[in-house]
Formats: structure tokens, C-alpha cells, sequence
């Protein structure tokens, strides 16, 4: 007689099966209740090893604490090797060997990678996706369907018949591919006596049902339970257990509702629903060799009646139309239990989402004896869910762990190898050093003093040199006069250089084995490589480390190097990529931590975990369900025919999961209506409930969250902050500058707040890390080389003046060279700025009697508190043949306009003040007959001449009033109430400056108005 039970979903799977064990309904005159040896007869199959630590506490605690001898309980698909090695009869004494996941992953990247690359030379051009990523993502979906067709039994030689012509032409070249990787591959496997790991749980799994078998009573009682029978070796084993005179199958949450018809639907050829939720057991039951009628439930069901409302909700497209007559199988005071404590948090974005939930859980740990999990498949979710409890100092115990690569060692590590790949571009490089594991053999004082010191050498500004070289000859190339003189207030010491030093050779040292993996390196020395960079840096790896994630980040390197040998040779960028894909799927599982009244489960964990609240979270399309994967290697007409699964089966098995969490006391269901500024859509559960509930009682349950949903947004709600002022800071008189220089002048018209942050606070803007040469190193280039060339020919011109140019623009942009792209188009431009400014200035020069370039001046201007001193460096000052001055300024952007340079641009005319004024080294004070601007763009016109003197007065008149009201600016800063305003005139609204973050001009000057949010 087959003996096969369900546990109905409203009924706790573990506690009731616990019960019925010890009461004797699961095996016919088997009741060990009050009998403390009894239990170590019996045998007992669960889905996963958590499901059987918590089905020992429920036994123990379904026996009153008495003290007991527990069953032997197995993890389905972890047959106990050692059972089969002392069978009686045929005994399986040497299982075959599984292939290592990596090392599998590892050649079958190389596998693919060939295949790629025959193709891409074959075509002319890549035909499927390139990259290290891709490359590795194609390896684990070939695994996948390597896995899928021995579960499946299916023949690989059934691949000769599908005919490709019906297909897509990129299947047939996969199919061709397939059959060589598959022959390629079983090779590989004899040759090294390894099996799929599928074929080996396969293996084992029959081999155990082929034991029990023969046993027959002599197995002792065997109870196999949670399953579902997904896989055909654990169905297989799952019959065989049912036919035990001792055996008993025990099925999580078998519809019994469903109408007869409606459930044969469900494995009738021409209606198969691979994604309904009880698609797994309706194909089971045959297996089993039972009717769904004969099975038996154990456990009562909850008055709530919530089976009955699922199994409406999700019943199968074609027999919805039965709803019309819902009320006959479902009344409405039934449906009405069905929903009391059913709650539906409708957030507006993930964080909403987990901050209700957070208090949700945090509820939970107020009343005293009751426990609640969220369950979700987003990890995304648990993550924020458990950093929000982190403000309430909650640690909760998440059972999926981290991801390896996420944690401090494998950020770490992948640190490690971009830096390399990169050639220690400032970006990573700077990631790398301040990460607190890398320690470099150094105190943690004297490495931040070194970081600090290479920090403003090297790494802020536009990079150096690739590679430790470039580094170390920045540190020997730095000026700390220079940086001195810029901002006097940053002080490199030689000592701070030294230790500098000392760091970059400390890098290199420790990279040096990956650096001397130069162009397609073997594997193995790539990861022997970078393990011992990473070492090097952060200390030895031990797979027995006290840190979890130390000793899994050692476990990998190990894996990854015992499968490395056929792995495909790698340039450094292309491993980086590869081995942060290998360690994407390692999870760090650290010892269990937090409280056990609240927890954080996946959906599988989560299947036979009974508690009193349960948060199913994450409700949207995409994620529950999940989206349906497509397979890369077969279609899917190719996959009906050969008979496997199709994508929605992935879907059955969500919606099964989602059906399971309906069993607790209390159901809160969440979604998030954004998710990164985009709608999401509801889950198709979700929106199957809502539908058979009704919108008024739908409506009513969305209105139990909306309570959460408040708590949420007022918990970051504090006291009205008054809006911040426009600041207009008044230091005293004594502190404020004395001197500022012509370009500065402008600033302070625009925005005296940067001249008091600059200049009274002295605080020097830093350069970004890794900057991109944009105009302000073209222009310094381009005034560099005008300035060497003007400086060399003062008076008349050479016969070869274009060249001689040229030369000079080749010294100055040298130092450019280390951005290829930048130097290539701005040296384009400049030839094209050389050939045009020779011309202009031999017509120019005709009228000159030499040119003074790049020269200092300075003026000092009498105030109250005291002489205030202007300064300037002017690009050029023209000593006319008349005595007259002319002033011109070389701008590779768009010069000001005269109407500007006569109110908020006044630099030259305070240039031709000054030199009026003979304020000018090596200049003659005498009359500026004018002034003007020379735009070099270097584009389709490649420089030109603006005026900079107004229509309507002259060079004189502009450059006395310039001085006046610069005079009267700044006999207002001598009144001590006089404050420096943020953006008085600003030239561009919207544009933010150095010191804006300083001023809160986003808070004052982009807020909306009152009340708006």
C-alpha cells in the first residue's frame, strides 16, 4: 500500500510532521511517542540541511523536551555515501567522482571562447557577445543545459534530429557547436575519471533507491518530505520510498480543491502549465503511483479558508471563467476570513519597501513569543532591509549570506586585479589603497600619512604615466615649491614624498607578479599571480581563517587554480573581468547570527519554516516571478522537442513558494511602484488576487499598509529646518585679502563668497581624482608655447616662424602624450592655430617695436586699512613703434564681450590701468592705445581677433573707469559690515562652482517655493 500525505499550507509543515511521526500516522503501527529510542530506527529525506536542523528542534519540542534519540535525516539529493558503500547486496563502493564547479566553469569558458573566436574569424566579425563576462555567463548556461539534459535522461544523439533549417540560423551553428562541446567535454571528464556533478546525484540517488528497495522492511521506517519531486531521480526516489511497508511521502501543500478536471488540465498534453504552482505535484502523483484523492492530509487546515482563495487565484487561464461562480465554492464569510490579517504594502520605491518591512519585523520583536521572516528572491531587498534594522540595532540573520564579491576580502581582491589590468590608474588605485584590509606590511597611521602624501602627488589632477614606473616618476618629478606657491597652506614635507615612495614601492612589489603577466598569460599564473599580489597587500589566505569571508575568498583561489589548467590564456584586462564573474556566485554564509524571532529566508528556505508573520516582499514582475531566462544554445521549439522544461517552469516554481507563504497567521504582502525612477509592474499574483477578491476588499487590505507606509515616511520626518539665507559672511576688516590678481577680480565681482572661502577660510579646491585634460591644460599648453616662442623672437620674425612654432608647441604639449586621444585632436588644432597666428603676426609686427610676453605687474591701490595690491601675469604687452601699448590676451575658449569687459569682465581693461600706470616689469608706463582679445579655437576658423575696447568710449576711458569701480569695490570690503555674498551676479545660473557646496547655493537658490516638496 503507497502510503502519501499532504500538509495543507495553512498548517506549519515541520511542527505537523513532527506530530504525526510521533503519533503514528505516517507508518502503520509506528508510534514513538514517550518511547526515546524508537526514532533511531527511522530515516528521514528533507529538501535542504536547514529544513532538517529546524524539524529537530520541532521534534524536540512536539516531545515535550524529553530527551530522545533523533532519526537519521538526510538532505534529499546528499545521499549518505557511506549507507551505499556497506550495502548488503550490490554495493556501490566507489560513486564516480563529481567535476569541481569551477573547474567545470573554467573549461567551459575556454570551450566557448574557442568556439567564439573560430566564428568571429570566420565571419569577419564577432557573432555573438564578446568579453570575458559574456563569455563566462555562455559557460554557465551551457553547464546549465549539460545539467538539464542528463536530470532530464534525455539522449544527446537526439540532438542529430532536430532539423535546423526550421530554425533560426544562429541555432544551427549552436547546434553544431553543442555536439562537438558535448563530445569535447565527456572526453575531458573520462580523461580525468570525473562525472557531471548532475550525473552523480543521479547516481547516488538511484543507487539509494535501489537499496531501499531491496531492503524493503528492513529499512526501518523511511520518510521522505517538502519535496516536490522536481527532479526525476528524487521523484524516482520518492516512489520508492512510497512503496516501503514502511515508507511514507509527505507533500507540501497539495490542492485539494481544484476541481478533478481542472487539475488534470494541468498534465494533459494540449494544456500543460509549467507555470502554475501545483504543475510539480500533478506530475508527481503518477510517479507515486497515487490518485490525488487517495492522498491523505495530515494537520487541520486554519478556518481562514486562505487554501480554497489561492487555489482560485491561481488557477490555470482556462478555467478562470469559473470565477463568475465564485461565490458557490468560496462565500463570502469564508473569503472574508481568508483576508483578515492579509496586509498589502503598496510602496513607492525599494526604500519605502524595506523601511516598511524593517518595522514590520520590528514590530514583531515586541510581542513577546511570536517569530516573522521575509521571504523574497530580491537580495537587493534583504540587503536594504537589514541595513534599515541596523538603525534600530537589529542584526538579522539572513540565510543566503553575501555574495564573495561583495564582501571586504573579495572587494578586495577584484581591487586588486582591476588595478593591475589598469595599470594603476588613479581611480581603482586610489579604491585600492584606502580599502582598510590592504595594509601594505604598514601601521595604520603611517599608511594613511603615505596615501595622503601619494594622493596629492600622483593621483589628483590628470593621471600620470601608466604602470608603477609612471607613478614613481611622478613622486621624483614633484615640485612641493610649486604646490607651495599655489596654496601655501598645503605643505608636502620631504618626509611625506619619501613615504610616498616608499608606498609606490611597496605597490609594485606586491603587484609585480601580475605586472610580469604580460600580453595572453596562462590561467594558472594569472591566479597564482594575483593570489600572491593579494597577499602581498592584505596578508596569507587560509581556507581556515576566522573571518568567513577570508576562508571563502582562500576556498576560491584554490578552486579557481585546480581548475585554471584548462581555463583559456587571458590578458590581464580580460582575467579581472573573468575572475570577478567566477566569484559572482560564491556566497559567504558567516556563523547565524542575530535574533531568531525575526530572519530574513529565501524563498526554497523559507518553504518549511513555520512562523506567525511572514513578509513576502519584492511582489513585481521580474522578480516574483522571475523574469524567464532564454536559453542561448537551443530555441525554444527545440527544447518541446527534445523534451525539456520550458522557461515557465521557472515561474510554477515561484508561484508554489509564493502559495507556501500564505500558511502563516499573519500574510504582508510588498511591492515597490518604482524601482530606479521606472513603474514596475504588480506581480501576476498579486494581481490574480486582486481580482478574485474584489476591488472593495482588495482595497481594504491595501489600506492595513498604508498605516505601514506612514510609519515609514514619518520616521525621517523631524522639525521644519527654516530655509537657508544666501550667505554674505562678514570676517573682520584684518583678515580679509590685500591682494588679488586681475582674473580674480571678476570672481569677486560675480561671487565674493569664493574670494572669502579662498582667501579668508584659505581653502584651495582639490583637483579630482584621475581628471580628464579639458581646456585649462590645452590653454596652458597653448600659452606655453606663444609664451617660448614670443619670448624668443621679441622683435621681428624668422624666415622659418612656422616651424620654429611648432617646435615650441611640440615641448609644451609633451606632456599631453599620456592622453592619446585628447593630444591627438588639440595638436590638430594647434597646427591649424600655428599656421594662422604666423600670419597674423607678421602683419601685426610691421607696426611693433617688440613684444613683451608672459610678463608679471602689480599696483598697489591706497585704502584706509591700508595699500591693497593688484597683480597680473598678461599674455603679451605690445611696445608700439609710437611708444603706445597694446595689450592682447589669448583665449582658446570665447572671449568676454567689450560690453562685459567694461562691467563683470574687467581683466583687461585693468591690465591697460596698470600699465599706464608703468606697473609692468620690463614695460614702460606709458598710454594703451587699445586692447584685445585673440580667440585660438583651432576649428574651421582658426583664430581671429575680437576687440575688447567698447564702440562708444576708449582703451583710456575703459581702463580708468575699470580702475574706479574696482577702487570703490573695494573701499566697500573695508566697511567691517560689508559681507561677502554668495553669487551676486551670477553669469550663469544653474552653474556651480568650487565653493557652492560650501555656500548651500542648491538650498537656497534652486529650492522650490514654500510647501512645494
Amino acid at each position: 500500500m503507497t502510503q502519501v500525505f499532504s500538509i495543507p499550507t495553512s498548517a506549519p509543515f515541520l511542527p505537523t510532521l513532527a506530530r504525526a511521526l510521533l503519533d503514528g500516522e505516517l507508518v502503520p503501527g509506528f508510534a514513538p511517542r514517550g518511547d526515546p529510542l524508537a526514532l533511531a530506527s527511522t530515516t528521514l529525506y528533507l529538501p535542504t540541511r536547514r529544513a532538517g536542523r529546524l524539524f529537530a528542534e520541532a521534534l524536540l519540542a512536539e516531545s515535550g523536551g524529553e530527551a530522545l534519540l533523533l532519526p537519521r535525516i538526510v538532505p534529499l539529493g546528499d545521499v549518505d555515501e557511506d549507507a551505499l558503500a556497506f550495502a548488503e547486496e550490490a554495493p556501490l563502493l566507489a560513486p564516480p567522482r563529481a567535476v569541481p564547479g569551477v573547474h567545470r566553469r573554467v573549461a567551459l569558458a575556454a570551450l566557448v571562447e574557442r568556439w567564439r573566436d573560430a566564428l568571429a574569424e570566420g565571419a569577419g566579425q564577432a557573432a555573438v557577445a564578446a568579453g570575458p563576462a559574456a563569455t563566462v555567463a555562455l559557460a554557465d548556461e551551457l553547464g546549465r543545459l549539460f545539467d538539464q539534459m542528463s536530470t532530464a535522461g534525455i539522449d544527446w544523439g537526439r540532438l542529430d534530429g532536430l532539423a535546423p533549417e526550421e530554425h533560426d540560423r544562429y541555432f544551427e551553428i549552436s547546434l553544431d557547436f553543442l555536439r562537438i562541446a558535448r563530445r569535447a567535454w565527456l572526453a575531458h571528464l573520462d580523461a580525468l575519471e570525473l562525472v557531471e556533478p548532475a550525473v552523480r546525484r543521479d547516481v547516488l540517488v538511484g543507487a539509494e533507491a535501489a537499496r531501499l528497495a531491496r531492503l524493503g522492511l528492513g529499512a526501518g521506517p523511511v520518510i521522505a518530505a517538502g519535496s516536490t519531486g522536481s527532479l526525476p531521480a528524487t521523484a524516482r526516489l520518492l516512489a520508492a520510498i512510497a512503496h516501503l511497508p514502511q515508507g511514507a511521502v509527505v507533500l507540501p501543500g497539495l490542492d485539494r480543491d481544484a476541481e478533478d478536471d481542472a487539475f488534470a488540465l494541468l498534465t494533459a498534453e494540449a494544456t500543460q502549465a509549467p507555470d502554475h504552482p501545483q504543475y510539480g505535484l500533478a506530475h508527481l502523483l503518477p510517479i507515486l503511483g497515487v490518485e490525488r484523492r487517495d492522498v491523505v492530509e495530515l494537520g487541520p487546515r486554519k478556518h481562514n479558508g486562505r487554501e480554497r482563495l489561492l487555489s482560485e487565484a491561481m488557477r490555470q487561464s482556462e478555467t478562470t471563467d469559473r470565477w463568475t461562480l465564485l461565490a458557490a465554492r468560496l462565500p463570502e464569510p469564508d473569503l472574508d476570513a481568508s483576508l483578515e490579517d492579509l496586509t498589502l504594502i503598496a510602496a513607492s520605491d525599494p526604500r519605502e519597501e524595506a523601511l516598511a518591512i524593517a518595522l514590520v519585523l520590528r514590530d514583531t520583536l515586541d510581542r513577546p513569543g511570536e517569530t516573522a521572516a521575509l521571504v523574497t528572491p530580491d537580495r537587493d531587498l534583504a540587503r536594504r532591509v537589514a541595513a534599515e534594522l541596523n538603525r534600530f540595532g537589529i542584526s538579522i540573520d539572513d540565510s543566503a549570506g553575501e555574495p564573495l564579491a561583495e564582501t571586504a576580502p573579495g572587494r578586495l581582491a577584484r581591487l586588486v586585479a582591476f588595478v593591475a589590468a589598469q595599470a594603476c590608474a588613479p581611480g581603482p588605485l586610489f579604491a585600492l589603497l584606502t580599502h582598510p584590509l590592504a595594509h601594505f606590511d604598514l601601521g595604520p597611521q603611517p599608511k594613511r600619512d603615505a596615501v595622503a602624501a601619494l594622493e596629492l602627488i600622483a593621483l589628483r589632477g590628470p593621471r600620470p604615466r601608466a604602470g608603477i614606473e609612471g607613478l614613481r616618476a611622478a613622486v621624483t618629478a614633484f615640485d612641493r615649491d610649486a604646490l607651495h606657491r599655489t596654496d601655501p597652506r598645503r605643505r608636502i614635507a620631504d618626509a611625506d614624498i619619501v613615504a610616498a615612495s616608499d608606498l609606490v614601492g611597496r605597490l609594485g612589489d606586491a603587484l609585480a607578479p601580475l605586472f610580469a603577466c604580460t600580453g595572453k598569460a596562462p590561467l594558472p599564473d594569472l591566479v597564482a599571480a594575483h593570489r600572491a599580489a593579494f597577499e602581498a597587500i592584505a596578508g596569507p589566505l587560509n581556507p581556515a581563517h576566522d573571518d568567513p569571508a577570508f576562508a571563502a575568498l582562500a576556498h576560491a583561489f584554490e578552486e579557481i587554480a585546480a581548475g585554471a589548467a584548462d581555463g583559456p590564456d587571458l590578458r590581464l584586462e580580460d582575467y579581472a573581468e573573468t575572475v570577478t564573474a567566477l566569484f559572482a556566485d560564491q556566497m559567504v554564509r558567516p556563523p547565524q547570527q542575530g535574533l531568531e524571532q525575526v530572519r530574513i529566508l529565501g524563498p526554497l528556505e523559507a518553504r518549511l519554516v513555520h512562523v506567525d508573520r511572514i513578509i513576502l516582499g519584492g511582489l513585481v514582475e521580474g522578480a516574483w516571478p522571475p523574469q524567464t531566462r532564454t536559453d542561448p544554445w537551443l530555441s525554444r521549439p527545440m527544447r518541446a522537442e527534445l523534451g525539456l522544461d520550458l522557461p515557465e517552469r521557472r515561474i510554477g516554481l515561484s508561484a508554489h513558494d509564493f502559495v507556501q507563504g500564505f500558511g502563516a497567521r499573519q500574510v504582508v504582502l510588498t511591492f515597490p511602484g518604482k524601482v530606479a525612477g521606472t513603474q514596475t509592474v504588480a506581480s501576476r499574483f498579486l494581481q490574480r488576487l486582486a481580482t478574485v477578491v474584489g476591488k472593495a476588499r482588495w482595497a481594504a487590505v491595501q489600506a492595513r499598509g498604508e498605516s505601514w507606509r506612514r510609519a515609514a515616511a514619518s520616521l525621517d520626518q523631524s522639525a521644519r529646518v527654516p530655509r537657508a539665507e544666501q550667505p554674505a559672511p562678514a570676517p573682520p576688516v584684518e583678515l580679509r585679502p590685500r591682494q588679488l590678481s586681475v582674473t580674480e577680480i571678476e570672481t569677486f565681482l560675480r561671487d565674493p563668497y569664493s574670494i572669502f572661502a579662498r582667501h579668508v577660510l584659505r581653502l584651495q579646491p582639490l583637483d579630482p581624482l584621475d581628471a580628464t585634460p579639458g581646456g585649462s591644460e590645452r590653454g596652458s599648453a597653448l600659452h606655453e608655447a606663444l609664451g617660448t616662442f614670443t619670448a624668443a623672437f621679441p622683435e621681428a620674425l624668422p624666415a622659418d616662424a612656422l616651424d620654429q612654432l611648432l617646435a615650441h608647441g611640440r615641448k609644451a604639449f609633451a606632456p599631453l602624450a599620456v592622453f592619446p586621444a585628447e593630444h591627438a585632436v588639440w595638436w590638430t588644432r594647434f597646427e591649424r592655430v600655428a599656421g594662422w597666428l604666423v600670419a597674423y603676426e607678421r602683419e601685426r609686427r610691421e607696426s611693433l617695436r617688440r613684444v613683451v610676453p608672459e610678463v608679471s605687474g602689480r599696483l598697489d591701490i591706497p585704502l584706509p586699512n591700508g595699500p591693497f595690491r593688484l597683480t597680473c601675469r598678461a599674455d603679451r604687452i605690445d611696445v608700439r613703434k609710437d611708444g603706445r601699448l597694446s595689450i592682447l590676451d589669448y583665449k582658446t575658449g570665447t572671449a568676454p564681450s567689450t560690453r562685459q569687459g567694461s562691467t563683470f569682465s574687467p581683466q583687461l581693461p585693468l591690465e591697460a590701468a596698470m600699465a599706464a600706470r608703468g606697473a609692468f616689469r620690463d614695460v614702460p608706463g606709458s598710454e594703451v592705445e587699445d586692447f584685445r582679445y585673440v580667440e585660438l579655437k583651432g576649428g574651421a576658423e582658426p583664430g581671429r581677433e575680437k576687440p575688447g575696447v567698447h564702440k562708444d568710449t576708449n582703451a583710456t576711458q575703459m581702463a580708468d573707469d575699470a580702475l574706479a569701480r574696482l577702487k570703490e569695490l573695494l573701499l566697500a570690503f573695508e566697511d567691517p559690515a560689508q559681507g561677502y555674498r554668495a553669487l551676486a551676479a551670477p553669469q550663469w545660473r544653474g552653474r556651480f562652482g568650487a565653493y557652492d557646496h560650501l555656500a548651500r547655493v542648491r538650498e537656497w537658490a534652486l529650492g522650490g517655493e514654500e510647501g512645494e516638496a
